[in-house]
């Protein structure tokens, strides 16, 4: 009897039918170190290999399972993983098909905390140089947390009886399961957004790893990073960290701490108000008598150097100056009234009009003396000036 010629997809098709077939290669659990590690960024899906000292096995992870996976795989590293056996029928290669994947020696959840926790301190998402102070005195706090849990109401009375003047705005945001990274990003943002906060609180109260896993979400913690609003994590209880409390300007055992360290002690603030005023008083006062202390040096200072005083003895100055002025006026006036009568009294005895009346007379001819009858003519015309009067006269004879 001549067996049977199969073609090579007809021999891929049996052995995957019996690998699919064989119940031992379902469902099954391998250890194994992770090599060659490959990640397809259009499908999503991991390729990789998964060994020990002796033997290898290729393996693939479909990106439907590995969204569930917290953590990034690496070359190197020791996993559980869970799947099963079947041939990949094109290349005739029998491989591993994981559907579920975790750390050999630590928890799933705490190398994803580890591993995303190293990755942004090393993008300086931790650094201390970037977080913001807190406000001295707050108007409006906001909180992200669950509506319907305890961590609202606590921070509501703590900040009632600490600072009643401070207004409390929730943004309403799941704290545990899977869109609850999502609310808790969206609620940080808006606060941002609309500036409707002068400090934000974001928490819940205690629970387990898997419990507080949202707080550790990148997205969540890039949003804390890039707030311009300072932020507050009350996450758990005094012994839970989440990358949260890492990334946030101030971390706070519980919610109730958060909202004390939110908000001042109104008893506290009265105090350091009281205080002010009293240096302002003590400071006032102190401004006060050193000016009074001015104003009494000032007033000696006038006292001895009296404006009135100095006034008065210059206006008498003045008085002494212009009776002494007057006085000089007075006698130079009349020395010089005294000159005048005398040199009126010579021109006077000297006058001509004195010796026309003793007799003489002035004889002038076209305005000018004649002081010769040789300068006269026959027919010329003189005046001749009397003491009382002058005459119009004509030379009949030539002198001889």
């Amino acid at each position: 009897m001549t067996a049977a010629v199969l073609t090579v997809s007809q021999v891929n098709s049996y052995v995957k039918l019996s690998l699919d077939g064989d119940k031992n290669l379902q469902n099954i659990f391998v250890n194994g170190e992770i090599s060659n590690f490959k990640g397809n960024y259009s499908s999503g899906h991991w390729y990789f290999t998964l060994k020990d000292s002796k033997s290898a096995v290729s393996a693939v992870m479909f990106s439907n399972s590995n969204a569930r996976v917290r953590f990034k795989p690496h070359d190197g590293m020791k996993v559980i993983v869970s799947g099963r056996v079947s041939l990949y029928e094109v290349a005739g290669q029998y491989q591993l098909y994981v559907e579920s994947m975790q750390p050999d020696g630590k928890g799933n959840i705490a190398l994803a905390y580890e591993q995303l926790r190293d990755k942004l301190a090393a993008q300086g998402l931790f650094d201390a140089k970037h977080k913001l102070p807190l406000p001295v005195l707050p108007k409006r706090i906001g909180v992200v947390t669950s509506a319907s849990g305890s961590v609202i109401e606590d921070i509501k009375n703590v900040v009632s009886r600490r600072c009643p003047l401070s207004e409390i705005i929730l943004f309403p945001a799941s704290v545990q399961g899977e869109d609850s990274a999502r609310q808790l990003t969206q609620g940080v943002k808006y606060f941002n957004e609309t500036r409707s906060a002068d400090v934000i609180i974001i928490g819940r109260g205690g629970g387990s790893m898997e419990d507080l896993f949202c707080f550790n979400d990148e997205n969540l913690i890039w949003a804390i990073y890039d707030s311009h609003i300072p932020i507050i994590s009350a996450v758990g209880h005094e012994t839970d960290f989440t990358l949260c409390d890492f990334a946030a300007d101030q971390r706070a055992p519980t919610p109730s701490a958060a909202a004390e360290l939110a908000v001042p002690d109104k008893t506290e603030l009265m105090a350091v108000i009281d205080a002010i005023e009293n240096r302002m008083k003590n400071r006032t006062a102190q401004c006060l008598y050193g000016e009074y202390q001015n104003i009494d040096r000032l007033k000696d200072i006038i006292g001895a150097k009296n404006p009135e005083k100095q006034i008065m003895n210059e206006i008498l100055q003045l008085k002494l100056v212009s009776t002494r002025i007057s006085a000089a006026v007075e006698n130079k006036l009349t020395a010089e009234q005294e000159q005048t009568n005398s040199l009126a009294s010579q021109l006077n005895a000297l006058s001509p009009v004195r010796l026309l009346q003793k007799g003489y007379s002035v004889t002038t001819k076209r305005g000018k003396c004649v002081v010769s009858a040789g300068s006269l003519k026959e027919g010329d015309k003189v005046n001749v000036r009397f003491s009382d009067g002058s005459v119009q006269c004509r030379v009949i004879k030539e002198a001889y």
